[in-house]
């Protein structure tokens, strides 16, 4: 396999849409290439007009080439039902966004199906499958790659992506939110790392928390990756 990264947008949701979407185009012109955007499909709670503000926003970013993936249903799981011991601590870990993690069978069947539904409610008549799932903070069980991949989606996690074929790349992913200030330079010393290594398929996982605290040492590692010899993909492209 030629050597590839990922660049991976979370988060984007009807309550951010506005701030992420500069950043967006920004990082767009830096890389030279739109990339893969993960979408939070839930507009619970949001007026009309942001709804639809989300929805033309989101059919833009689609038309500029910006490839749009699932990210859950609502990155913030409000039950636990049928969770696991271990899913229970991947919720505490993650102040309860690990929506998936831990789930049985049904529950997790159940709230995929919620993301997808939310889905296509989002996109109304232009509604497209999405080609790919990532669940909130990677967190997830034992039934939800096989889901996914039925459903005709990739399925990624923390150390993985598992195409709807069943093939499967090593990916370890460097990401900057949610850790304490005193880490920060390692991550991104493991994110070089991770890109100049002549094996795997590395990700860059990207936050609104990040810009504009650490706008700079993004710039440095997509600068990096870049510079690899790597080739900037998209899900689809697996």
């Amino acid at each position: 396999m030629a050597r590839k990264f990922l660049l991976c947008f979370h988060d984007f949701s009807v309550w951010n849409y506005t701030k992420v979407t500069p950043v967006l185009e920004e990082l767009k012109d830096l890389v030279g290439a739109p990339f893969s955007v993960l979408v939070i499909p839930d507009t619970e709670k949001a007026l009309a007009e942001a709804v639809q503000g989300f929805r033309e926003t989101l059919l833009r970013l689609k038309s500029e080439g910006f490839e749009l993936a699932l990210h859950g249903y609502k990155h913030k799981a409000e039950f636990s039902q049928g969770r696991s011991y271990m899913g229970l601590i991947g919720m505490n870990l993650t102040n309860g966004e690990a929506e998936f993690a831990g789930l049985s069978e049904y529950e997790s069947d159940r709230l995929l199906q919620a993301g997808l539904a939310a889905w296509n409610e989002l996109f109304g008549e232009q509604a497209e499958k999405p080609v790919a799932f990532i669940p909130p903070t990677w967190y997830s069980n034992n039934f939800l790659c096989r889901q996914v991949r039925k459903r005709g989606m990739l399925f990624e996690d923390r150390f993985s992506l598992t195409t709807m074929r069943g093939n499967r790349y090593a990916s370890l992913v460097t990401s900057f939110a949610g850790i304490p200030d005193f880490l920060i330079k390692p991550a991104f010393k493991f994110g070089e790392l991770i890109l100049k290594v002549p094996f795997g398929l590395p990700r860059i996982a990207l936050h609104l928390v990040d810009f504009p605290a650490r706008a700079g040492e993004v710039r440095d590692i997509l600068r990096t990756a870049l510079g690899s010899g790597r080739k900037l993909v998209r899900y689809a492209d697996l």
